[in-house]
């Protein structure tokens, strides 16, 4: 093998083992037998959302948690890693972001209970932080930072200035019944000086989902007479298309079939679910039907109380289409942190006129939908100004003199 080859691949497994060489850091798992990652409070039948956001003064019991199924005695450890707005590592010393000390090892374990696929199960405490902000939680082994097995995003807020948003039906009448609008002004404190809008950064969250809903915003109006922002949009910048309700599985019985289950299967190895068949949204009216806005709940049905005894189980995704050339299929939710990739992506099964995709998942009830990358994707789901969606507005504003962007302001809106 050459020197140059030697090169390239040597690169390509630091470029694997090291997230932080590609700039933005997303969630993501970096060890096939790393299972359900998810950051959460500990509460029962909690929603797992995506990006969870919470306030720098109610920081307490918020855990990460994951599963190993390998069996192997994993020596990892936890690290925080503060981010910018744009989810870039900042160049902030551990000191100035966190009031304890980094790389806290994983001693809360636990192994799964008469499950058919045994696991290990890990949890820790995240510290506390000083700031507010984006930040990382990396999850790395063998007290090697670079041999990192998880990480997952979460946001800290400190409401230092009112955000004051609404969601609205879409204005025009080409956008009315697909779109929603975002109307939003922002009133800050005396003790702010905002001369210049570089240093405001708006984001819009949909569903927790890690996109940012509305790409450009226009030059904000400040009026430092009335310590008010406001944002003029003219051209529609503020319209995000609707999508549609989430589908459902309830996949906490591997002995009953329960809501959305088509028919279970009970092999000695394990146990797997599948899907009732399902068509495309797109071409149908709207249908108001229950959801979690995409997040997934843990839970056993026959014991509900034993987190431990949840088992995994594969469950098969089946849609109903036509075979589109040229056109990749991928099920998503944030069960896979919404994430088109190989693993999400489904087959297309001629005989049975159906995509498909088996995924490993644990015991609970899960959203998710269909999607694509074509021009088509709509077609799928379908867009519905009356489809209920959480919107969340997170402010960022770099202070003049401070090396960090703050998270100073925080909303969430439920529409309609």
């Amino acid at each position: 093998m050459g020197k140059f080859n030697c090169v390239i691949i040597c690169l390509g497994l630091c470029l694997l083992s090291n997230p932080w060489l590609n700039g933005q850091v997303t969630n993501k798992v970096f060890k096939e037998s790393i299972k359900t990652v998810y950051l959460s409070q500990g509460l029962a039948n909690e929603y797992i959302t995506e990006n969870p956001c919470f306030a720098l003064e109610n920081q307490e019991n918020w855990n990460l948690q994951f599963d190993d199924l390998s069996l192997q005695s994993g020596n990892y450890s936890l690290r925080i890693i503060h981010c910018q707005s744009d989810w870039k590592q900042s160049n902030l010393s551990e000191i100035e972001y966190l009031e304890q000390f980094n790389d806290v090892p994983l001693r809360n374990t636990a192994s799964s209970m008469g499950t058919k696929i045994p696991y290990q199960h890990y949890q820790i405490t995240l510290p506390k932080t000083r700031i507010s902000g984006n930040f990382i939680a990396m999850i790395y082994a063998n007290r090697n930072k670079k041999d990192t097995i998880c990480t997952r995003r979460y946001s800290i807020y400190q409401n230092e200035l009112t955000v004051a948003g609404k969601m609205s039906f879409a204005k025009t009448n080409t956008l009315r019944n697909t779109h929603q609008a975002l109307e939003i002004n922002l009133l800050y404190p005396d003790n702010y000086l905002i001369s210049s809008e570089d240093a405001l950064k708006i984001e819009i969250r949909k569903n927790s989902q890690s996109e940012n809903q509305i790409k450009q915003f226009p030059r904000p109006i400040i009026n430092s007479m009335e310590r008010k922002i406001s944002f003029p949009f003219y051209n529609q910048e503020n319209s995000i298309a609707g999508g549609n309700e989430y589908r459902m599985i309830d996949a906490r019985s591997s002995q009953q079939k329960l809501s959305y289950v088509g028919s279970l299967q009970t092999e000695n190895r394990y146990t797997e679910i599948i899907t009732a068949p399902e068509q495309a949204q797109g071409n149908y009216s709207y249908v108001q039907r229950p959801d979690f806005n995409g997040a997934y709940v843990i839970s056993n049905y026959e014991n509900p109380n034993q987190a431990l005894m949840c088992d995994y189980v594969w469950c098969q995704f089946n849609l109903k289409s036509n075979f589109m050339p040229n056109e990749k299929i991928y099920v998503v939710g944030a069960f896979n942190s919404y994430q088109k990739n190989l693993a999400s992506e489904m087959t297309y099964q001629a005989n049975q006129g159906q995509y498909m995709n088996r995924i490993l998942i644990k015991q609970g009830i899960y959203n998710y939908q269909f999607t694509s990358d074509s021009p088509s994707n709509s077609m799928l789901e379908g867009n519905h100004a009356q489809t209920e969606n959480l919107y969340e507005v997170l402010i960022y504003f770099r202070k003049p003199g401070q090396r960090n962007d703050s998270l100073v302001g925080y909303q969430k809106i439920q529409f309609p």
